[in-house]
Order: C-alpha cells, then sequence, then structure tokens
C-alpha cells in the first residue's frame, strides 16, 4: 500500500513536469508528500527504491546515526555529502569547489554558497561576522532555494534515515521545510516510535501532504507468506510453521534472523529442493528474543569476521570501508570477511560513491554486536577511530570536530576529548545551534569535573569552559544554573594563578547577578573584574565589564556613573571590531540609563545607533535592542502605542529567550498603560513565569508588579494591591531606586484616582471592592502624598 501510494504520487509529478500541466490543483495534489515510517526498515525503503525508475526521478538520501546526535545539520551535511560527491578524504580546496560547482549547477545561485560552505567550516567573508542567529536564516533560505530548484528540475525524493538520532537543529530545519515548502518533493523519514515528527498543531495543515505508516507487527497468515518467502519455496515444514506462530510472533526482522539462525546452525538445511528440519528445534535451544538470537548467531561467526564486525559497530550503523581498514589488524582478511557478512544478511554495502560504505542491516544488529565488547575492548577501538580520523581528515579538522569528540570521550584520552568537546561547543554555537552546544561544553565540563586527580593547569581549563560557557547560558536565559555554577567553582578560579581568567570569570558572574536582581552583589563582582583588568592592562576585561557595569548602576539609580562606564567601553570597541555585542551592549548601557534619567533625545539617538548597527551588520540582537530602547524610551514619555509598535518589532526577531523576555516586558507594561489589559496579562504572565524557571528575577519582579497594577484596574483591588506591595518590597530590597520611584508613584497616582474620582468607578466595582474603599478613601489622599515623598526619596539616593 506504502509503494503503491509513493509510486502514485511521484508517477503524478514525472506527469506534471513532462506535460508541463501547472494548474494549481495538479501541483496541489502532487506536492511536498512526506511519508513517516515510524520504525526505520531498510528492506521497505530498498524494495520501494528498487521499484522506481531513477533515470526519471532523483533519489537523495540523508542519514543520521547515534554517535551526530549533538552534531548540527548532521543529516543535512550527509546529504550534501552525497550529492556533491563529497569523498571523506577530499583536501578543503576540493570540498570548497564540489560545494560552489553543485550549488551552481542545481540552483544556479551563487549568494547561498557560504551559509553552505560554512557547514564544512569553510570561511567565506559573506559569512564572517554575521550574528549566529541570521547566519540560521540564511542558512534556512538557502535549503528552501535548493530544494526547489531539485523540484523544479524533476521528480525527486529525499530519504532521511533514523531521524530518532537526529540533532534538535536540523529536526527544526526539517520542520521548517516540510511546512514551508510549496514545491513538489516526497519526503520519506525513517525513525522510531520516540520521535515526534511534528506537533499536534502543525499536523492540522498538512493532511493532504502527510501519510504516517506505523510499522505493526503481521498478522499470523502473513508471517507464514513471510517465511514462504524467506525460504523461496511453498514446502515449509509443519514443525517450523507451528514454531514460528506459537514462539516468534508478527516481528519481520525477529523472523528473518530466526530463519537465518537456523540455516546458519544447520538445524534447518536444503535438501533436493526443498527445506527440512536436521533436528527438532526444541534441541537447537532457540533464543527466545531476538537479542538472544542475534547473539547465536554472533557466535556461529569466525573469529576473523566477529572482530572485523565488532570493529565496525563502533564506527557506527554506517561505516566506512577506509575507516574500518584503517581500524583494523586484520586488513588481509577484510574483503573476505565482508563479503562473507553480506552473504549471512548482517551487513549490506550502502553506497559505492563517493566512499565505499557499509550499513548493518539494522540499528539492533549494531547494538547487539557493540553491546558485546567489553567496556576495555570498546574503549581501545573508540580510541583507534578518533587517531585515524585525526590523521586522515588533519586537514578538515574543524568539520569533524563533533565525530572526534565523540570517540575521544568513549575512547581513553580524557584531554583529547575535552579539547574537541569545547570545539564542537563553539561551532555549534557560531551555528546558532544553542541546545547542541549546551550538551558539548557540559560533557566536556563533567569529564574535568569529575575527575578526582585534577591538576592545576586542568583546574585552568575548567574556568576557562565556564567562561566559555557562560555565554551558551546567556542566549538560553538560563540564568539560574548558571550563578550556581559560577559560584560553586568560584574558589577554583581565585586560586588560579591566572589573572586574565580570574577577572573574566568574574565578570560573567557579576553580569549573571545582574540579570538575577542582585545589584549590589553584581557592582561589586564587576567593580572588582575592572580593577583586575586595569592591573593586567586587559581591553576586554575592561570593555565588557564596563558595558555590564552601565546597566548594573542605572538598575542601583546611578546614572551618571552608567553613562561614563558605557562611554568608556565605547572607547574600547574600536580595539574588538568584530565584537559586535561589546559594541551594541555599551550603547545600549548609556540609553538605558538616559532612557532613566530623562535624557530622551540621547536615549532616542542611542536606540536608533544599536539599530543601525544591527542592520548594517546583520546582528539581531542588536537590532532587537535598537527597538527596545527607542521602545523603552516612548514607554518613559507615556507615548505607549509607540512603546508597543516598537517592542513589537523586536520581539517578531528576537531569537534568544532572554531578549524576547525583556522586550516582553516593556511591552507588556505598554499594554497595561494603554488599558489592553487582556493583552498584558497574556504577556506579563509568560515573563513571570520564564522569571521563575530561569532565574531572571530582573524582569520577573516589574512584571509581577504590572499584573497587580492590571488587576488593580480591572477591579480586583485587593489581589492587586498585594502584588505591587510584594514586588515594590523586592525592588527596594534590590536597592532599584528608578524603578522603584515609578511604582510607588504609579501606585500614588491610584490612590489619588479614588479621591478625586479622576476616573469614573462604577457602582458595581465599588460593592466588589467596598472592604479597599471604606479603607483607603479617606486617607487616600495622605497615602498618594506618602508614595510621592518616598519616590522623591529614592530617586535622591546616590
Amino acid at each position: 500500500i506504502c509503494a503503491d501510494t509513493v509510486r502514485r504520487k511521484v508517477d503524478l509529478v514525472a506527469r506534471v513536469r513532462r506535460n508541463k500541466e501547472t494548474t494549481l490543483k495538479t501541483y496541489d495534489e502532487a506536492i511536498a508528500l512526506i511519508v513517516a515510517m515510524s520504525l526505520a526498515h531498510v528492506r521497505l525503503v530498498e524494495e520501494f527504491k528498487a521499484s522506481l525508475n531513477l533515470e526519471e526521478i532523483q533519489w537523495l538520501d540523508g542519514q543520521a546515526y547515534a554517535y551526530s546526535q549533538n552534531t548540527p545539520y548532521f543529516p543535512l551535511i550527509d546529504l550534501l555529502n552525497r550529492g556533491f560527491q563529497i569523498k571523506e578524504g577530499d583536501s578543503p580546496e576540493v570540498v570548497k569547489e564540489k560545494i560552489e560547482t553543485g550549488i551552481e549547477s542545481v540552483a544556479h545561485r551563487t549568494d547561498i554558497i557560504p551559509f553552505i560552505g560554512s557547514l564544512y567550516s569553510l570561511n567565506y567573508p559573506e559569512a564572517e561576522g554575521v550574528s549566529p542567529e541570521f547566519w540560521k536564516t540564511r542558512l534556512y533560505d538557502a535549503i528552501g532555494v535548493i530544494f526547489a530548484a531539485l523540484a523544479q528540475s524533476g521528480p525527486t525524493v529525499i530519504c532521511l534515515e533514523d531521524l530518532h538520532w537526529a540533532d534538535t537543529s536540523f529536526m527544526e530545519l526539517l520542520r521548517y521545510v516540510l511546512l514551508e515548502l510549496r514545491y513538489p518533493v516526497m519526503f520519506i523519514c525513517n525513525y522510531r516510535p520516540t520521535l515526534s515528527l511534528f506537533r499536534s498543531h502543525q499536523l492540522s495543515g498538512l493532511t493532504a501532504s502527510y501519510h504516517e505508516i506505523r510499522m505493526e507487527d503481521l498478522s499470523p497468515s502473513e508471517t507464514q507468506v513471510m517465511v514462504t518467502s524467506l525460504l523461496k519455496s511453498k514446502h515449509v515444514p509443519a514443525e517450523l510453521q507451528k514454531f514460528v506462530r506459537e514462539n516468534i510472533g508478527g516481528n519481520p526482522f525477529f523472523v528473518e534472523e530466526v530463519i537465518s539462525a537456523l540455516i546458519e546452525s544447520e538445524t534447518l538445511v536444503r535438501r533436493n529442493g526443498d527445506w527440512h528440519l536436521s533436528r527438532p528445534i526444541r534441541q537447537a535451544e532457540m533464543p527466545s528474543t531476538i537479542h538472544g538470537v542475534i547473539s547465536a548467531r554472533l557466535d556461529h561467526l569466525e573469529n576473523e569476521s566477529k572482530r572485523i564486525l565488532q570493529a565496525a559497530s563502533v564506527i557506527g550503523r554506517s561505516f566506512l570501508y577506509d575507516i574500518l581498514k584503517r581500524c583494523t589488524d586484520l586488513e588481509a582478511q577484510l574483503d573476505r570477511s565482508l563479503t562473507r557478512l553480506e552473504r549471512l544478511d548482517l551487513i549490506h554495502a550502502k553506497s559505492f560513491q563517493p566512499d565505499m560504505e557499509y550499513v548493518f542491516k539494522s540499528a539492533l544488529t549494531q547494538e547487539v554486536v557493540y553491546n558485546g565488547l567489553l567496556k576495555k575492548e570498546r574503549q581501545i577501538i573508540h580510541e583507534r577511530i578518533a587517531i585515524v580520523m585525526e590523521d586522515l581528515f588533519q586537514d578538515r579538522l574543524p568539520e569533524f570536530c563533533e565525530t572526534l569528540a565523540f570517540h575521544f570521550k568513549q575512547g581513553l584520552s580524557i584531554s583529547k576529548a575535552v579539547d574537541y568537546l569545547v570545539k564542537a561547543g563553539e561551532k555549534s554555537l557560531s551555528r546558532y545551534a544553542v541546545e547542541e552546544s549546551h550538551q558539548y561544553f557540559e560533557e566536556a565540563f563533567a569529564l574535568l569535573a569529575h575527575k578526582p586527580d585534577r591538576t592545576q593547569a586542568e583546574d585552568g581549563l575548567l574556568v576557562e569552559i565556564l567562561i566559555k560557557w557562560s555565554l551558551v547560558f546567556y542566549y538560553r536565559g538560563d540564568f539560574k544554573t548558571l550563578v550556581e555554577l559560577l559560584q560553586s567553582y568560584k574558589a577554583v578560579a581565585e586560586s588560579l594563578d591566572d589573572k586574565k581568567r580570574f577577572g573574566m570569570f568574574l565578570a560573567w558572574l557579576g553580569f549573571s547577578l545582574y540579570s538575577r536582581a542582585e545589584y549590589v552583589d553584581s557592582h561589586a563582582y564587576l567593580y572588582q573584574a575592572l580593577a583586575i583588568g586595569e592591573e593586567i592592562e586587559d581591553q576586554q576585561i575592561i570593555g565588557y565589564t564596563c558595558a555590564w557595569l552601565a546597566w548594573t548602576c542605572t538598575e542601583l539609580g546611578r546614572m551618571e556613573e552608567a553613562i561614563r562606564y558605557g562611554e568608556r567601553a565605547q572607547s574600547i570597541v574600536t580595539h574588538f571590531p568584530q565584537d559586535h555585542y561589546l559594541f551594541f551592549k555599551s550603547v545600549g548601557g548609556i540609553g538605558f540609563a538616559c532612557i532613566r534619567n530623562g535624557d530622551r533625545q540621547r536615549a532616542e539617538k542611542a536606540g536608533h545607533t544599536i539599530l543601525a548597527y544591527g542592520q548594517k551588520y546583520s546582528n539581531i540582537r542588536s537590532m532587537v535592542l535598537g527597538h527596545w530602547i527607542i521602545g523603552y524610551n516612548h514607554f518613559e514619555d507615556n507615548n505607549f502605542q509607540a512603546a508597543i509598535e516598537h517592542n513589537q518589532k523586536a520581539l517578531d526577531i528576537a531569537a534568544d529567550p532572554f531578549y524576547a523576555q525583556f522586550t516582553k516586558l516593556i511591552l507588556g507594561m505598554a499594554y497595561t498603560q494603554n488599558s489592553q489589559f487582556q493583552e498584558a496579562g497574556e504577556i506579563l504572565k509568560d515573563v513571570l513565569d520564564s522569571s521563575q524557571k530561569l532565574g531572571i528575577e530582573q524582569l520577573g519582579t516589574p512584571a509581577s508588579a504590572m499584573i497587580g497594577f492590571g488587576m488593580m484596574a480591572q477591579g480586583q483591588m485587593n489581589h492587586g494591591l498585594k502584588m505591587v506591595q510584594d514586588a515594590l518590597a523586592v525592588i527596594k530590597q534590590n536597592q532599584r531606586s528608578g524603578i522603584y520611584a515609578r511604582f510607588v508613584l504609579a501606585l500614588g497616582e491610584v490612590y489619588l484616582q479614588i479621591v478625586d474620582k479622576s476616573a469614573p468607578i462604577s457602582l458595581s466595582l465599588v460593592a466588589k471592592n467596598i472592604g479597599f474603599v471604606m479603607k483607603n478613601v479617606p486617607c487616600g489622599s495622605k497615602v498618594a502624598l506618602q508614595q510621592a515623598q518616598d519616590a522623591l526619596s529614592a530617586l535622591d539616593q546616590p
């Protein structure tokens, strides 16, 4: 049924191309069929592929592997390797030539080349210096162009296997392509049931083009048909039929393995064209599980073939002939053993171009072979594979650092594992594969942190990892975990005879505490880091601490000091022309201080400067911050509609959780002031939830106060007042004098409205809040005056 459905769709696409039927209806029928198989079934795909006319149809393969789960966009790279005939042993120059030639011949576009080439760690000026999230948007555009060009050149099938091992970034890209591509391309996606290819809300728009095929067990009659097919005979011994029916069930792979095991043990033999049992099956001691059957089959292998198969299993589900040849000490027996293993249907040749590649018959077979090795044996083979790959890819190491990290981690060299894990983390972050980057840094950190006999040099490396990892936490917005980590290893950082590392460590700790609204401690650590930077004359430490001090000092109400720090950071920017963050963060700090200080003109100029800078260098964070500064400046000037417009623009392009949340805070505040309480409530609740989860109290406390004001405006006065007062107590404790003054004045205005009746209050509202009105109306003006005095007092504090 699957093959018939797909073939009809492919035939329709081919007919469209031949007859140039371009009506919208015809294309709607032919567009992007997605066949999602819930279990990877190599045989089904192979037989379907064999049934097609590949002279008329373009068939492209891409695969994920167990070791590639954290390698950003690995199945895409695998697919491009096959499509552009990129070999493992190619030099970077050859890889570059093949990519450029391949893209120009397929898409006839040169502007997308840099963003495909950078997947291979190739350098292009167009992709240098752009923000990671901008690089990601350009990659998406490039892939869309390539797939569209393929579709326009003829019927295209893209088969993606073992997607349960695909990395997060690729799955996000795949969902985007499948949902947005508007050309007739068929995707076959194989994966285990543990993966959900689409979210439920996404499936509603895919009803015409999405078909999910779950590989269910065969019925008893279908199982018997399968046995007949496997033995290529209609005469199957009755005892074998009974054994299969009563003991095997309908798992087709289990059936195949049992039949193969019976033949290999010579329990099932062929005489005169018919099959016979040489002895009762029970005497063959047939294992009752599929793992057991595979293990029994492996036990019948000669020693050389088994050792070669074990080495292959360490490489992965698929393995290249050249790598296996270099890893085994049985090179003379390799070809003969591979031929025998193919004949036994344990492996089969997957491709001959661009490199000779084999694949295990199933992931389960590879898993059983791998688990049959002792831990020490696995470590030795992993180490050998990593060393071979280092030598084989010495000119392309950045491209393969993820795979090298995997094998060295499973091997014996912790230092090399840490080195490649860190490189993989940095590389992933440059591609805006944040979760993959986080995983790599976490693994590198764990290897060193749990090492019982760390040297001082390793302590230094551990601190270096924490400094680099901090940027990932910043992108994720997880300041709660970051502060806990940095505080736990502060003593280790302080014990180092390395002031540069210690200074940057303290700077990150100070900035992280800023996000947790611990401004006094934030200021202390940043000031200490600045002193170290000045002592060793390190411009990077001075620049970053000054940029961050501008923000911390603003929250503490020290506006003039904040502006001085921001201006000092700006003077250092010229030392780091490629560091976009240092530029826009320092200008943003000046703008933030000017907003709180009432210098509307300078704040507006700062916002537009940051916005223009982001547009010039394609830096999304800079553009978000620019819109935010302009929008927040309008908010403080009581132009709430303009504040909403600019913060909505910022939110529309924000890629990081942290940047999205601080944009939502001002957006929610502006909605509240604009009496759009429903919109405000939803947004501010999201900010509050994120703050509690990730430790961004800098945003969560003001969000809580604004939710309280919104509740009071809608008549829930007692509950709303309590939320405002609780938030104000926290804000005062954190010495946030600027925002404390604003909220206290706002609360005073509420009391004045009640006393002066400057805002209409309905009888039903009074009835619902009679206790609040009776308590506050007689003394409302006195309370309002006190609130104003408190606000002025807060602003007068240094």
